[in-house]
Order: C-alpha cells, then structure tokens, then sequence
C-alpha cells in the first residue's frame, strides 16, 4: 500500500466516524441501509493493517442499522444520548469532558478554532455547535489526513511534514486527551450498541494514530460537574457559567492551501 493511500483510509474512517456521531441525517440513514456505510468503514480499517481497528470496524457494522426502520430509530436514540431535544446526558464536547475552569476551557476552544484558522478552515454558514464538538474535531482529522495524501503524490515533503505536525499536536493536545474518557461515558451510561461500538471504533483510530506519530496525550480521567465550577455562582446564587464562549485565532503556524468549509449535517433536526 502506497502512503497516499493509507491517508486516504484514515481520512475515510474518520470523515464516517464523524458522520456517524452526527445528527443522523437522510444521507447517512441511505448509507446504513444500503450497507455503503459499513462497507467502507470495513474495507478502509482493513487497509490499514491494524487488526484492533479491523475488530472494532466489523463490529460497528454488525451492530448498524440494516432496514429503514431500524435506521430511523437512529435519531430518537441519537437525541436520547447527545440531542438537546431530550436532555442528552452525554457531551460530544471536548472541554464538557475533562476538567478546567473557565480560563482553561476559553484557552482550549482558542486553541481548537487556531488550528481549523491555520489551515483556512471554518464551520460552515449557520452551524450552531462549537469548535470543539467531537464531529468537527473528526472532521479536521480527515480534512488533514486527505491533505497529506495529496501532498505526497504532489512530492510536497515540506507541506507533509507541516501537516504531519498538526496531526499529531492536535491529537496530542485535543482528540486524543478526551475521546477515552467520552467512550467510557458512552458505554457505561447508554444501551445503544451502534454508538458503543462508534465509541471504541474511534478510540482505535485515534490510538492508531498515537504510535503512528509517536505521541502520548495526557488523557482525561474524570469529567467534573462544570468546567468553570470555581466560579459557577455567586455569593447571591446567581450562575455566571458562560454559555457562549467562543474561539480566538491561536495554534500552529502552518500553510493555507486554500479556502475551505468543514460541513457538519444538519443540526436543526428534523423539519
């Protein structure tokens, strides 16, 4: 297998993972039924080589949803989980996750939207989830992985090892610090096998990616009851929790081959 291809593989596996952790939406509900999805999360696991990753993809498959039916029932489960509409008790965000305060959680989505600017990324028009929701995280991955690819075949050797670099600071310091803890919460606090199975298929293409760039994130252990518990009210009982914290311009330095938008489904739900 060239090296072009292998990044082409991982850009696949996480782009499907990132679908897949969305919204369900009517393209991804096609893809499961028609076995399109499963397919190739399948054969791009086996590419890789990895047998952990080929267990955990032919798992997640097993478990999909295989008729219309079935597929429809991903929503409901969907928002019983992660959705607004139902009080979802699972976060699919980065500092909703590990511990921090106020400070360290505006520092962190800083760093998040620095690495996406670096490369001329940004969320697509009307998007309303923040920098570091788990899909967006997934889809930068992918984005990157797809670039160095291209940049391999081009014989660019110092623009892969600019992305090469960002792919591992950013699974070092972001991806790879939290998405253990989240797949700990996924399968201790839910009964849907299709996501449990999505969780520790994405733990295993991150962890791949550890030793592939020989990193070693300092993983969370624990989610606290609020990322800015220190400060969480005031002597009146007020809550000053801020609800809106967005990101700045921060992170590496790296080249912008181009303008882009990560597009994230629809998170409006269903009409």
């Amino acid at each position: 297998m060239s090296r072009p291809q292998q990044h082409v593989h991982r850009s696949r596996l996480y782009k499907l993972a990132s679908m897949a952790f969305d919204r369900p939406t009517d393209d991804l509900r096609d893809a499961l039924v028609s076995d399109a999805f499963d397919d190739q999360l399948v054969e791009s696991a086996a590419v890789l080589g990895d047998e952990r990753l080929r267990e955990h993809a032919e798992t997640v498959a097993t478990e999909s949803p295989d008729d219309r039916d079935a597929a429809d029932e991903c929503y409901s489960t969907y928002a019983s989980l992660f959705g607004f509409e139902q009080g979802g008790k699972i976060p699919q965000y980065e500092i909703d996750t590990g511990p921090g305060t106020i400070v360290t959680s505006t520092d962190t989505l800083a760093d998040v939207a620095g690495f996406y600017g670096a490369f001329d990324l940004d969320l697509e028009e009307g998007n309303r989830e923040r920098v570091d929701h788990l899909c967006v995280e997934l889809e930068f991955v992918s984005h990157l992985a797809l670039q160095t690819a291209y940049l391999q075949q081009s014989g660019d050797e110092t623009g892969v090892d600019v992305v090469r670099n960002a792919q591992a600071d950013f699974l070092e310091d972001h991806l790879g610090r939290w998405v253990p803890r989240f797949r700990d919460r996924v399968r201790d606090e839910s009964d849907a096998p299709f996501y449990q199975a999505l969780a520790e298929l994405v733990v295993a293409l991150v962890s791949a990616d550890v030793d592939r760039f020989g990193i070693d994130p300092d993983e969370f252990t624990e989610t606290p009851p609020s990322p800015v518990e220190d400060i969480a009210a005031g002597e009146d009982g007020r809550d000053f929790r801020c609800g809106t914290c967005g990101g700045g311009s921060s992170g590496p330095s790296a080249p912008t081959p181009g303008s882009d938008r990560m597009p994230m489904g629809d998170r409006d739900g269903p009409p």
